[in-house]
């Protein structure tokens, strides 16, 4: 048997999470952007992680946390991310809401999923199941950038689901989405999908891959002179270099594709303030992407030279920046 959600379409975008959002609220009838979705599920974050056990030992994150039942708790009731240890059973679960025409958000780690073919694990990358073929016993998916589904056979998408590498391992983690989504009130959510964003990034939040919050960047602008006495020293470099600007992220760790959504934002919610506050993540996001750069020509060299102290000084001038612009939203709205 093979089945496909009657009506499915999937639209390639940049990043996993924001274009897995996207592909369920245009199914249900809701044509919204994928920065609009990033921005109303308050996608931005940042986590550094120390430890002896991952590769790299040093990790950064750029999302915040919970993106998808964040934006999907804004529409109808409160979602959160379930699990299920039994891989088996966890697969069977999904087939049955395909087999009501129900689309299943799941985690998944891209080192697993064959149309990658990629040597780098990377737990957390968020796919739409969109169908099966009980025969083949392959699943459908819709991921990211991809024009057509992707296939990948049974075993290698369980065990994508239940990857247990750090800094983010998984437990088959997963959400569906039934019909029944309110129409977005843009002038309700926009403001409270920035103050929510902005608290979490002043106050922290706590998830499986640590504490995301501005705090951290500052940690990282201080831990990151130390790298250089690291045996992967340039795999860290090179990683963080790729995070921020490679994988998903609008060149820019997404402060980018935040600021296309508070350009978008600005047509419903309080034009000039708004507009501001733009033209403000322009900017923070030319820092992080020329972070980046500087990041990648240490990671080229024999020896991480005096990249490493202007890389430093970046966050620093990165922390302040963004310190100041959640807690103007938070003293604003």
């Amino acid at each position: 048997m093979k089945k496909v959600i009657k009506g499915w379409n999937h639209f390639p975008g940049l990043h996993c999470g924001s274009v897995a959002i996207r592909d369920i609220a245009s199914f249900y009838g809701l044509t919204l952007s994928e920065p609009m979705c990033f921005g109303l599920g308050s996608g931005l974050g940042f986590f550094y992680t120390i430890d002896s056990d991952i590769s790299p030992t040093r990790n950064i994150h750029v999302r915040g946390p919970d993106m998808e039942p964040n934006f999907f708790t804004l529409l109808a009731d409160n979602k959160k991310w379930k699990f299920e240890q039994d891989s088996e059973k966890a697969l069977q679960v999904v087939i049955e809401y395909i087999n009501q025409d129900i689309p299943v958000l799941v985690q998944t780690d891209i080192y697993y999923l064959d149309y990658y073919n990629s040597k780098t694990h990377f737990p957390g990358h968020i796919v739409v199941v969109c169908g099966y073929d009980e025969q083949k016993e392959e699943i459908y998916l819709s991921d990211t950038g991809f024009e057509d589904l992707q296939t990948v056979c049974y075993e290698s998408f369980k065990k994508s689901r239940s990857s247990n590498v750090k800094p983010y391992p998984l437990k088959n983690n997963w959400f569906e989405i039934g019909p029944g989504l309110a129409e977005v009130d843009y002038q309700e959510l926009i403001p409270r999908s920035l103050k929510d964003n902005a608290l979490n990034m002043l106050n922290g939040v706590k998830s499986a891959r640590g504490i995301s919050s501005v705090q951290s960047i500052s940690e990282l602008s201080e831990d990151i002179l130390n790298w250089k006495h690291l045996e992967d020293w340039k795999w860290c470099f090179r990683y963080s270099y790729q995070v921020i600007q490679k994988r998903g992220t609008c060149g820019a760790g997404f402060r980018w594709m935040y600021r296309d959504f508070l350009n978008e934002a600005k047509d419903h919610f309080n034009f000039e303030f708004t507009d501001k506050l733009a033209k403000k993540m322009d900017v923070i996001g030319k820092q992080w992407h020329e972070l980046s750069n500087l990041l990648k020509k240490i990671s080229e060299q024999d020896k991480p030279g005096s990249y490493l102290t202007k890389s430093s000084q970046r966050l620093i001038t990165i922390y302040n920046l963004e310190k100041s612009f959640y807690t103007e939203i938070v003293n604003n709205i």
